[in-house]
């Protein structure tokens, strides 16, 4: 026997009943053919928009892709960038493997739970599963290191090479921008790049460059199919196609006992109280929102400044009076933004609130809020009177300078309120702006 097949999907982002019909496709694909079948998961499974993923940090996902029976799967952006390496061990533990990585060090190795490659058995075939992702300059927040990609990745091919593989297999989540560069430096290292990241339907494949891609496109709306043949002389690429999911596919009904545990599981930590409040607060996408104000002073309490300050576009809904529970404040903010500090002149803190309290600002809509406006900007230890900007007790003195608290969002450009970022801005990953808010209200 010389068949091997490989199943793929890549940034499901949440579609949790697509996968569950991909699932269910791939193991009766699995049932019926004669020849191995592995199965691979190209990244991004998490999205901080569905509720599920966001309030267990992606967790619940890679639970899912356990249940599907999923071989190997890449770390991707999504709850990299959001939450930090420290989330990766759960995501093993969800996964039943490790989550691969090979391109990215936490103090000089793979992030805890990570690995950067594996072997995958496939009936007589041994199949090397090496992981890279793409590489944002927001990961050094958290301490990560970006390696060489080129070199990780042909390291990590000679040493499944020497280990025993019989095929080796890249599974991407760079993009096919990078997946078309690298592809060029793994001839004779690499056999197949099954890809992610960029959403690009390659029904195909990408048989033009250095070794073939793959990739299947986006939110669970294709099953990936590519059938290699394996003997003494290589492993060549026999056949590359899509299978669209249409509504009428069976769902797996392991991931739909996942899903359905996870919401569970996540009632219960929904539903434990957290703190109270006096009175009822309120929200208000675009201007004036009590909880916008609430939260602005949690970060001030927790990281002291001469002021706080937090976007009303973190925030989704208010707070009810007396008990709160942990549903009602992560459906006031979910935001996986970091609490952030940094000091400006007088006269860059007057600018910043002239333009985050405008109307034009306020309903500006952002790719960091899914599409929803960034809102008025709200302060705690300052306010505006009579058009005059006053910290504390005093009028804004363009002479000195003044520490600010806000999130990420507030004082980095893609914020828009600063031209450049502060030279002494601190990030305080990893703990979220929810999280923060749990913390005030408790004590």
């Amino acid at each position: 026997m010389t068949a091997l097949e490989l199943l793929h999907w890549n940034d499901l982002h949440g579609r949790w009943a697509q996968l569950a019909r991909l699932s269910a496709r791939a193991r009766e694909i699995r049932a019926k053919v004669s020849h191995p079948v592995i199965l691979l998961d190209g990244g991004d499974i998490e999205e901080g928009s569905v509720e599920l993923s966001a309030l267990s940090k992606g967790v619940a996902g890679w639970r899912m892709l356990g249940a599907a029976g999923v071989d190997a799967a890449v770390v991707g952006n999504g709850g990299l960038l959001r939450y930090g390496p420290d989330v990766v061990a759960d995501y093993a533990e969800g996964l039943g493997s490790p989550p691969l990585v090979c391109d990215l060090d936490l103090a000089g190795a793979p992030p805890p739970g990570a690995a950067r490659s594996r072997i995958v058995e496939a009936g007589a075939w041994r199949v090397g599963v090496i992981g890279a992702t793409d590489c944002y300059p927001q990961y050094a927040l958290f301490g990560l290191v970006e390696r060489g990609r080129v070199t990780a990745v042909r390291a990590e091919a000679d040493r499944l090479h020497r280990e025993g593989a019989d095929v080796v297999v890249l599974l991407s989540h760079c993009g096919l921008d990078g997946d078309r560069s690298l592809s060029w430096h793994l001839r004779g290292k690499v056999d197949l790049i099954v890809g992610g990241h960029s959403h690009d339907v390659l029904e195909s494949g990408d048989l033009d460059h250095g070794i073939p891609i793959v990739q299947a496109g986006c939110y669970g709306e294709r099953l990936g199919r590519v059938r290699l043949d394996v003997d003494a002389d290589g492993v060549q690429v026999v056949d590359v196609r899509h299978e669209v999911m249409a509504p009428h596919w069976p769902s797996d009904p392991k991931v739909l006992e996942a899903v359905a545990t996870c919401e569970h599981d996540l009632a219960d930590w929904l539903n434990e109280p957290v703190g109270s409040t006096e009175t009822e607060v309120g929200h208000h996408e675009t201007t004036d929102s009590a909880i916008a104000r609430l939260l602005a002073a949690a970060l001030v309490d927790q990281h002291p400044g001469d002021l706080g300050m937090v976007v009303a576009g973190h925030c989704t809904a208010g707070l009810p009076s007396g008990e709160v529970t942990r549903r009602d404040l992560w459906a006031a903010t979910s935001s996986p933004g970091n609490a952030a500090t940094a000091t400006v002149s007088g006269t860059a803190l007057r600018a910043m609130v002239l333009k985050g309290q405008s109307a034009e600002y306020a309903t500006r809509t952002a790719r960091t809020f899914r599409g929803r406006p960034y809102g008025s900007l709200h302060l705690a230890g300052a306010e505006v009177r009579a058009g005059e900007l006053f910290v504390g007790d005093r009028p804004v003195d363009d002479t000195r300078t003044y520490r600010v608290t806000g999130s990420d969002l507030e004082l980095s450009t893609y914020g828009l309120l600063v031209e450049s970022e502060p030279g002494d801005l601190v990030v305080h990953v990893p703990t979220i702006l929810p999280e923060i808010l749990e913390r005030y209200l408790a004590r």
